[in-house]
């Protein structure tokens, strides 16, 4: 072959191979793009507590706005979303109406309507009789269960959720019954909330709250009274459809699109501080030191000894490492939420003081970190790379070590519930 020929030869073996990296360049962007838009992450637990053991739930014999006698086992081998309600209410139950019609709505829309059962059960069995509920769900067009029962069965009932209720006085002047537009002759104060029951008929998550509820019906906010339309512009310890949606995903074991997973703003080092006030005397020690650089090893292990009987949630970080800092939101809002029954506590790895000073003025969190090099942490656990999560049980043994950074709220979350609160 003629050097001629030859470079001929290697200048089309050139363009080809050109041409081939371009290919692969643009076939792995092209996947890369439908794997980011098909990703998912698991369910969030996004507004209730999950209970350390499922309660198994008496079988109450209620009956229906049809006046035909039912029971709770009848749900059997369906998820359940049960709030306490009463058609006399004009301060939150409107609101706990609109959303539970959401939720229905957001169901079966998700295909799960076979799967999941939405129910109001009344607190007031003074007035609540089947007529009256039929009338108020044709007025609040509701689109899920309501039930109502005998005195000594919703008694029952609620007892088992530990939702309080009781007749009190009326106001002065008395609010109207929408019904017969007469003025109300008492009142029954109750507990807000919302209650998640398995196929297996027993209760999983419980919230404790009102209804954040966007859309509210012309008809429902007309029931409501002054207080009620305050409620309705400041829920207190809100919950969402949506967030309930989520928590029955989670209790499924479903993932949800990346794309829609909750979004993390951090809270303010005033907002963390006003959300773990009245927290337990260990745990509030922690949060007297947010943000601060602490001593090595020796005091890292008197830290861990004065928080016996809490589980403690350790996150190795360094400022130097690009994983750590990107997921330091996450846990600067988990420690804001679980704060009050876990204690967190950060270890600046293989890094100078100055450097982590520097990023801990710029990111808050409501917990201190102590300075460690990989081998004085190695008592603890192995660090095997960076970030390192270590969630060490209320008798102070290592239940789990998670390597790597945490990509959601979610993930960490369900970590948290499943290590730091799990049995």
């Amino acid at each position: 072959m003629t050097p001629r020929v030859l470079r001929r030869f290697v200048l089309a073996g050139t363009v080809v191979l050109a041409a081939l990296l371009v290919a692969l360049a643009v076939l792995a962007t092209v996947n890369k793009d439908q794997g980011s838009s098909q990703s998912s992450v698991p369910a969030p637990l996004a507004t209730g507590t999950a209970l350390s053991q499922p309660r198994k739930v008496p079988p109450v014999e209620l009956v229906d706005e049809q006046d035909k006698r039912f029971s709770l086992s009848q749900w059997r081998g369906k998820w359940v979303v049960l709030a306490p309600s009463l058609t006399l209410c004009h301060e939150v139950c409107p609101m706990t109406t609109g959303a539970l019609t959401q939720l229905t709505d957001e169901v079966r829309q998700a295909g799960l309507s076979s799967q999941v059962v939405v129910a109001e059960a009344t607190v007031d069995p003074w007035r609540d009789s089947p007529a009256r509920v039929r009338a108020y769900r044709r007025l609040s067009g509701a689109n899920f269960a309501m039930l109502t029962g005998t005195r000594d069965e919703i008694r029952r009932l609620w007892s088992f959720f530990g939702v309080y209720y009781q007749r009190v006085p009326q106001g002065n002047p008395p609010d109207v019954d929408w019904l017969t537009h007469k003025p109300e002759t008492f009142d029954v104060q109750h507990t807000d909330g919302i209650f998640f029951i398995d196929p297996a008929g027993q209760e999983r998550i419980a919230e404790q709250g009102m209804p954040a509820v966007s859309g509210l019906s012309p008809t429902l906010q007309s029931l409501l009274n002054d207080q009620g339309r305050q409620n309705l512009a400041h829920p207190q310890t809100p919950w969402t459809a949506p967030e309930a949606l989520n928590d029955l995903y989670y209790l499924m074991d479903r993932n949800i699109p990346a794309s829609a997973a909750p979004k993390v703003v951090p809270p303010t080092a005033a907002q963390a501080q006003q959300t773990l006030r009245g927290s337990p005397g260990a745990l509030a020690a922690l949060h007297s030191q947010a943000g601060q650089l602490l001593g090595s090893a020796g005091p890292l292990s008197a830290r861990l000894k004065s928080l016996r009987g809490y589980p403690v949630v350790l996150n190795a970080w360094a400022a130097w490492c690009p994983p750590c800092r990107s997921e330091f939101s996450l846990f600067a809002s988990a420690a804001a939420k679980y704060g009050r029954r876990v204690g967190f506590l950060g270890i600046d790895t293989n890094d100078t003081s100055s450097d982590a000073r520097a990023f801990l003025a710029k990111h808050p969190i409501s917990y201190p970190s102590y300075q460690l090099n990989s081998t004085q942490l190695a008592p603890v656990a192995n660090l095997q790379g960076m970030p390192t999560t270590i969630y060490i049980s209320p008798a102070g043994k290592v239940r789990n070590v998670h390597t790597g950074q945490y990509d959601t709220a979610t993930t960490l979350q369900n970590d948290i519930e499943r290590y730091a609160l799990g049995d």
